[in-house]
């Protein structure tokens, strides 16, 4: 396949006031924890989520929200996610409160949105070439690195891995990113959402593009 080594990280696209997202820990004690761990959970796992701060003054809720490096999405998104089979997701239901500023606080508000799912991308893989891509302190005894400056693949590991294995991943060195492969971004695409950017990782330098 041409494009089997071409990669994107998914971001913002900034043209919404949409809102950052917290954990709610008012229902939700466990909260996001298994998405740091790898891990497939049951499928009657829900998680609830409230707004972050900075709150936007009207919040859009679009196809794409943040979570702290982890994606949540729309139905429309999660249901063209859900016409293929791809290894390693899992989309885990979420409920969403809103919050809003009053009086100088932060207090519950009264928005409920229940058609969103946080994608739980329970498989890692070092595909990351340590001496091509730049990255900033040591890597430590479980191969993770403190900080990644810019992206290359190491082809000739990852050729090692079938595609269909390796459509959506954690990369190990740093499990705070999501690589997604180009079938997918097309797939994804393909509903035009709203809020939603993919940029080629080759384009990508420490959060800007």
């Amino acid at each position: 396949m041409a494009n089997e080594f071409e990669y994107y990280l998914i971001e913002s696209d900034g043209s919404f006031t949409s809102p950052l997202l917290n954990v709610n820990n008012d229902v939700d004690s466990g909260g996001i924890r298994y998405l740091r761990k790898g891990i497939k959970v049951s499928d009657d796992t829900i998680t609830h989520l409230t707004f972050g701060t900075p709150i936007p003054p009207k919040p859009a809720m679009v196809d794409f929200l943040d979570m702290r490096g982890r994606q949540v999405f729309s139905k429309k998104v999660y249901d063209v996610l859900k016409t293929k089979e791809i290894n390693g997701l899992q989309l885990v239901p979420v409920v969403i409160t809103s919050r809003k500023r009053q009086g100088g606080k932060n207090i519950m508000g009264e928005n409920i949105y229940t058609d969103y799912w946080i994608a739980n991308v329970y498989q890692e893989y070092a595909f990351l070439d340590p001496e091509k891509s730049e990255r900033e302190g040591e890597i430590n005894e479980d191969g993770r690195w403190d900080m990644i400056d810019s992206m290359v693949l190491d082809k000739d590991l990852m050729s090692k891995t079938p595609l269909e294995d390796r459509l959506i991943f954690v990369t190990r060195e740093c499990i705070s990113y999501v690589l997604y492969h180009k079938s997918i971004v097309d797939l994804i695409m393909s509903v035009n959402p709203q809020g939603i950017v993919f940029v080629p990782i080759e384009k990508w330098y420490n959060g800007i593009s």
